[in-house]
């Protein structure tokens, strides 16, 4: 708590200066705490575009949102947001619910605005899971606002697209949309009824390697990337638990399994009796060492599919006899192959197998285009 305490006063320091100090900026960069997931806590989601603005002599500032639920450290680089985002927090609460929450935070943003961003001007905004969207409407009506996309996107995709319509956060804020690949806005492009994204939706690609296949064959050992985290219900994650129980049960001794809880997990489920079998061990806490580790991915539904995919590694996915609608890469994204652990023991699959997801996910994920992206800024 008392670390958290500091980040507010250097948080309220900044902003108070703020008052009489001129500050000028080309673009808000603004994102939650727990996306620091990169080596010295960075926001790997934000990195090729800041290296894109500091090739191009962009100015910009990044503001970081604190989440006090998550373990996930702080970005030292990043300027925390703590002190706005409580006085966020309190004035919605005063606002009550006699208006819709955008409308509230255009209020709110309009308010903050009048007070602390009096010398603080810029021109874009780019944020992570749409947050502070509305806020930052409020701070600057004619500042460009821009989502980057940092997860799955598919029809009926909550925030995004849901029955045939864009959601609201992002028409009433006029807000834009960065994408990884070309998939992504088709999916967009074919289940939207209102053309609200062919002129809101940009692929600017995302921040991959051309590495070559990280393995050549299966090595027995699997990387499992769990799901436990608080969006779920108690009950979901429970069968995300008996499904992943089953699922290493039903496997002999002679693979290994590796898990790696999810960024924002926080001992939503208890695993020690799980460790407590022999094939079972906690996966390294960098990403990329866990695929150095492991030739075969398994998971319900996390993104590192495609993280996996890319390095020419497939992906096994877990089931249960349950239906709890839990996303489907199958059904939704065309996920090209469906082998089992043992089939993989047979190098011409696990090679041919390396090429074809290779193949499915660059269809989703291309390399970032920095042109694109500064043509895109105001």
């Amino acid at each position: 708590m008392l670390r958290n305490f500091s980040y507010i006063i250097k948080s309220l320091l900044f902003f108070l200066l703020g008052v009489v100090v001129k500050r000028r900026y080309d673009v808000v960069f603004y994102y939650p705490q727990h996306f620091n997931r990169g080596v010295n806590n960075e926001n790997q989601f934000f990195k090729h575009l800041l290296q894109s603005c500091d090739c191009n002599s962009i100015s910009y500032i990044v503001f970081e949102e604190p989440d006090f639920t998550v373990k996930n450290n702080r970005n030292d680089k990043a300027i925390p947001f703590d002190f706005l985002y409580l006085l966020i927090l309190f004035l919605r609460k005063l606002y009550g619910s006699k208006i819709s929450d955008e409308l509230k935070d255009k209020k709110i943003g309009g308010f903050i605005a009048k007070l602390f961003f009096r010398q603080f001007s810029f021109k874009n905004f780019i944020t992570l899971s749409q947050s502070m969207l509305s806020i930052f409407r409020g701070i600057n009506s004619d500042a460009i606002l821009f989502d980057l996309q940092h997860g799955i996107i598919h029809n009926n995709k909550e925030n995004y697209l849901m029955n045939g319509k864009a959601e609201s956060n992002l028409v009433c804020n006029d807000a834009h949309l960065l994408l990884s690949g070309a998939s992504y806005k088709d999916i967009l492009l074919e289940n939207e009824r209102l053309n609200y994204f062919q002129t809101h939706a940009f692929v600017i690609g995302a921040n991959i390697s051309s590495n070559n296949n990280r393995h050549q064959e299966f090595n027995s050992n699997i990387l499992i990337t769990l799901q436990f985290t608080h969006d779920h219900t108690a009950e979901q994650n429970d069968i995300l638990f008996k499904q992943l129980c089953d699922f290493i049960s039903s496997e002999n001794t002679e693979v290994n399994f590796y898990l790696k809880h999810h960024p924002r997990f926080n001992n939503e489920i208890d695993l020690s009796n799980i460790f407590k079998q022999p094939n079972v061990l906690m996966a390294p806490n960098d990403i990329n060492e866990s695929f150095n580790l492991c030739s075969l991915h398994a998971t319900t539904y996390s993104t590192s599919t495609f993280d996996a995919a890319l390095l020419g590694i497939p992906t096994i996915f877990i089931k249960g006899s349950t239906d709890f609608n839990f996303f489907n890469f199958n059904s939704e994204l065309n996920y090209p192959i469906a082998h089992s652990i043992d089939s993989f023991k047979d190098i011409n699959i696990y090679k041919n197998s390396a090429e074809v997801v290779k193949s499915w996910a660059r269809k989703y994920y291309s390399s970032f285009n920095s042109e694109k992206f500064i043509s895109l800024l105001k």
